[in-house]
């Protein structure tokens, strides 16, 4: 059984800000909201919560997100960062990067980031991010970073998804350690998030762009308040989909909902 193991995590991740702050739980209602019931009882920058079970999982939208108990990842990263406000969206990025990263790293399969929020992989989903935070002024008090990915469970039609899902045991055939990889991602996002509380993003964007499953596709983006059609050219440096309307102007989009035809 591959139980998360605090000490486990630790001893693969080395030095890091998210080393002595990582909770693990057996089952929680959500992660993300355990982590902004954290934040409020003074958490430290950095906290890592993790569960085995979510019984009330959601994605963006409050979509509904499910998950056995013990066989995938399901975490929470609180974020204080010293960032601009419009900058926030670009961590939900460099979660996707450093997950990316990682699970080429342990299991060789090549993932791709599908705008604003999901990993895929063969065109399906592997995982999502759910990003959550506060401003203050014209910075965040705090952001919040909650991922569900598909690990050691093959979904199916009975998982209730709105959506064609996949996972890393499905893709390789085997089981993969949990623990290894969670420590793998937090290593790499550790690196990839002081690039960008630092203002070196040069690479960072080089890698979002490389990555991105939309660029040269043509997309239909629900912003909630428009939707909007045309080509995609690459995504901005703070976290934003670069997109060629169909009346030939150049718009940036912070946020909406992806129709795309592979």
């Amino acid at each position: 059984m591959d139980n998360l193991d605090r000490e486990n995590i630790k001893a693969i991740l080395g030095k890091s800000v998210f080393k002595e702050n990582i909770v693990i739980h057996n089952s929680l209602p959500s992660t993300n909201t355990t982590a902004k019931e954290l934040y409020t009882q003074g958490a430290a920058h950095g906290t890592v919560v993790l569960a085995e079970e979510q019984t009330a999982g959601r994605g963006r939208m409050d979509r509904k997100w499910f998950s056995p108990p013990c066989k995938n990842i399901l975490i929470s990263i609180l974020l204080m960062p010293d960032i601009m406000a419009e900058n926030v969206y670009a961590l939900t990025l460099a979660l996707a990067v450093s997950s990316i990263d990682a699970i080429n790293e342990v299991c060789g399969c090549s993932a791709m980031i599908k705008w604003p929020n999901d990993i895929y992989l063969n065109r399906d989903k592997l995982a999502g991010i759910l990003t959550e935070f506060s401003i203050r002024g014209n910075k965040p008090a705090y952001v919040i970073l909650g991922m569900g990915m598909n690990v050691n469970w093959c979904p199916d039609e009975e998982s209730g998804m709105l959506f064609n899902s996949t996972s890393l045991m499905k893709e390789t055939g085997g089981q993969i350690s949990r623990n290894r990889l969670i420590a793998e991602i937090l290593k790499r996002f550790d690196h990839i998030y002081n690039d960008i509380t630092g203002e070196r993003m040069d690479e960072f964007s080089r890698r979002c762009n490389s990555l991105s499953l939309l660029t040269g596709k043509m997309v239909s983006v629900d912003t909630g308040d428009e939707a909007i059609s045309g080509k995609v050219i690459g995504l901005d440096k703070d976290g934003g989909l670069i997109l060629e309307a169909e009346d030939g102007k150049v718009k940036k989009i912070l946020n909406g909902d992806v129709s795309i035809r592979f």
